[in-house]
């Protein structure tokens, strides 16, 4: 009987994992840049004096807090993604590094 390496054991295969990570390092980007978007936006809708200029201190606070809110949720969703990404690149590793790939393409014959 003819066997090869036994499969079966893996949750998912490694090209699955690959295209998780590929996709999950792309959506990241996308994300981050969305939410630049949207921040730029809304500096310019503000220099471009479509928004009155607080008088109070605490108007400014609510201001400033409401201008970088996009930018810092932006930042955790792409930290969060790319964690991911590397997560599961670590993953392979120590995968690999617990199982080494026998060499070659060898068939083990049962008698």
């Amino acid at each position: 009987m003819n066997t090869k390496k036994n499969e079966s054991l893996l949750f998912a295969n490694e090209d699955a994992i690959f295209r998780i990570i590929s996709i999950s390092k792309i959506v990241s980007w996308i994300i981050l840049a969305i939410y630049l978007i949207v921040f730029v936006n809304s500096i310019s809708s503000l220099f471009g004096q479509q928004a009155t200029l607080p008088n109070q201190f605490s108007q400014w606070l609510s201001l400033i807090a409401n201008l970088f809110y996009p930018v810092a949720l932006g930042l955790f969703y792409f930290l969060a993604l790319q964690g991911i990404a590397q997560g599961l690149n670590l993953g392979l590793d120590i995968f690999y590094e617990l199982s080494p790939e026998e060499e070659g393409d060898e068939v083990v014959e049962e008698k």
